[in-house]
């Protein structure tokens, strides 16, 4: 009980904390999290400077929701709203960016990981689970509070609607997907299209079903 209670409390905080004015400060801390990127303005403008990263059990930063910005002008959050994109250099991925678009789960907009762009674009979610599990400590059950990240990955055809993609019946939904190309039709119903390789499948697409 202690613990769930304890968990509430952080996440309490969390919202709290996102609920706060776009451009509050934000205290310069952890220095390793702030990598050198960009913010692209919603004129299209480019301003240089570093973008504070997520790790994947921080609950009290979301830069999907708010993005907290360095340049020579100090330190500003940014919602959705405010920018076009962001990005910034990371040492295992390269690039990454992402775009302020209308949330896949219908709540407002919100910043997506850019996988591939194009005529179909792929962009990655992430969402946070709770879990609880029961520990045994000194012949008391507890019950601990876990922290599960996970991605969630969207295609999306021509700006329209949001499609997820899922390991369980990959097949039949990337079929109702891509219906008007022949080409990755022909390629799921002979799996040379799979869950494991579906990016093949959207670089194919890109070139070849325009």
């Amino acid at each position: 009980m202690r613990s769930v209670i304890l968990f509430l409390c952080l996440l309490s905080l969390s919202l709290s904390i996102k609920a706060g004015h776009p451009n509050d400060e934000v205290k310069d801390t952890d220095p390793k999290r702030w990598k050198s990127g960009f913010v692209v303005t919603l004129k299209g403008d480019t301003i240089s400077g570093r973008i504070k990263a997520t790790d994947f059990l921080d609950v009290y930063y979301d830069y999907q929701r708010m993005v907290a910005f360095k340049d020579n002008n100090g330190v500003n959050q940014y919602s959705p709203y405010e920018l076009n994109s962001f990005s910034y250099t990371d040492d295992q991925n390269g690039l990454v960016t992402l775009q302020s678009v209308s949330s896949p789960d219908g709540d407002g907009h919100v910043f997506l990981k850019i996988y591939y762009t194009g005529e179909c674009k792929v962009y990655g979610l992430m969402i946070t689970e709770v879990k609880n599990n029961m520990s045994q400590e000194a012949g008391y059950g507890l019950v601990r509070s876990s922290l599960f990240p996970t991605e969630k990955k969207y295609i999306q055809i021509k700006g329209g609607q949001f499609f997820q993609m899922r390991r369980i019946g990959f097949k039949k939904s990337m079929k109702e997907v891509f219906a008007t190309c022949p080409h990755i039709l022909a390629g799921l119903e002979s799996k040379q299209y799979t869950y494991d390789n579906w990016q093949d499948m959207v670089r194919d697409y890109n070139s070849q079903c325009k």
